[in-house]
């Protein structure tokens, strides 16, 4: 090594001492670009490639398209579309672009690649199909609508997303105003149908799991050892051998803990239900919620702030739906959707009284967090997950409430 250049002998050091950026830079130094990519490709040095010769554009863009090669085959594709398009390869960029769901970049780069008439309908095809899977109705109709002028089926993807405004205006500005009456209207009454179907599923789903929430909330207040214990008398032996219920000072009628201590004399937890095939199906316990087990109250939580998380989602939509009833004249179909909304808001308001004083209660079933207490494996940590996720302290989500028309009275 000792008979080599000085920078070819610096290079060597640091490639042997694993300083890569720094061997990079011996061999510009050195002129020797074709081991640069090299180098570049074999340790993925691109980022310092690219600062590197950040003044020399001609080698830039070789470093550029290097790096736009490894992205792609990374499935990076955004990034690696970007680089292609920085290139001007647009026919490698579109393709990479469709990867990356961006169909906007990818129909926009697909033009300027000069695809066929036929491949760019298959492309616009394509991507509005997969965009309607995912629900995103308003970019496959202006697929629909600017790359295969379907203004008909543009305005149907328009309806399916309740954006009968925009359905309105795009038939109204191209002079076909019939597709009013043969598109839009019958759009508002198959999706106002759905919604009042869908707004009585989510009422009954809160008339039967709010109720069975205070009536678990209530055993287990009353009597809280038996509770438990019941639920391991008829819910599938869910309650491991060494939990303890033991009474605390919080109640004073006791209430229940759970705890896992080398100090109370239980069984060890290293020597019941540890094995994965045990955690597994007491994950599937847990995840199923099934009544009258020890997860259901768990499950019950968990599945009414889902609800109140897709009402509030949902308002914008609705409120979408029950302006475009009103302007075509559907004023019994609108009130029907707002006054089903409004109820399933107004059973929100009272399950979230109902789920969220919890202080005394989780204070008692979150006590297993203390200086003794030690976390089970197997099976029974899937119940002391369960139980202190019911009793951590929870964040009362805000329930939003529906901005009625006042034309409907």
């Amino acid at each position: 090594m000792q008979d080599l250049p000085e920078t070819r002998r610096k290079f060597k050091i640091d490639d042997q001492l694993g300083r890569r950026a720094k061997a990079l830079i011996h061999l510009r130094d050195l002129e020797a670009f074709d081991e640069v990519k090299a180098y570049v490709q074999k340790y993925d040095l691109y980022p310092e490639g690219l600062s590197m010769y950040q003044y020399d554009n001609s080698r830039l863009k070789e470093i550029m398209r290097l790096y736009a090669d490894f992205l792609s085959t990374s499935n990076k594709y955004k990034e690696a579309a970007l680089a292609y398009e920085y290139l001007d390869d647009h026919a490698s960029a579109w393709p990479c672009y469709r990867s990356a769901n961006l169909w906007r970049e990818a129909l926009s780069s697909a033009i300027l690649a000069n695809v066929g008439v036929e491949e760019l309908t298959s492309i616009a095809t394509d991507l509005a199909e997969g965009l309607t899977e995912s629900k995103d109705y308003l970019s496959a109709s202006t697929i629909t609508l600017d790359y295969l002028s379907d203004l008909s089926s543009a305005a149907r993807l328009l309806c399916r997303g309740c954006y009968f405004s925009e359905a309105i205006r795009i038939v109204t500005i191209r002079r076909q105003p019939s597709l009013i009456t043969s598109v839009v209207d019958p759009g508002l009454v198959e999706r106002s149908a759905d919604m009042t179907e869908f707004l009585a599923e989510m009422k009954g789903q809160l008339q039967a799991q709010v109720p069975r929430l205070e009536d678990l909330r209530a055993k287990k207040a009353e009597d809280p050892m038996a509770f438990y214990e019941g639920m391991l008398d008829g819910g599938d032996a869910n309650i491991p051998d060494n939990i303890s219920l033991a009474p605390t000072d919080t109640t004073s009628g006791g209430t229940f803990m759970t705890r896992y201590t080398n100090a109370t004399g239980t069984v060890n937890t290293t020597t019941t239900r540890k094995t994965s095939k045990n955690k597994r199906r007491e994950e599937r316990k847990r995840a199923r919620g099934k009544k009258g087990t020890v997860y259901e109250e768990e499950y019950l939580i968990n599945s009414i702030e889902r609800l109140i998380e897709r009402i509030n989602s949902m308002q914008d939509e609705i409120q979408r739906l029950v302006e475009g009833l009103m302007r075509r004249g559907m004023r019994e179909r609108a009130d029907a959707v707002s006054n089903a909304v409004r109820e399933v808001v107004e059973r929100c308001q009272d399950a979230t009284k109902e789920m969220y004083p919890l202080a005394t209660e989780a204070a008692a079933t979150a006590e297993v967090a203390n200086s003794e207490t030690i976390r089970p494996i197997g099976g029974d940590a899937t119940l002391w997950d369960s139980l202190q996720e019911v009793g951590r302290k929870r964040e009362v989500p805000v329930v939003k409430m529906f901005d009625r028309l006042s034309l409907l009275g």
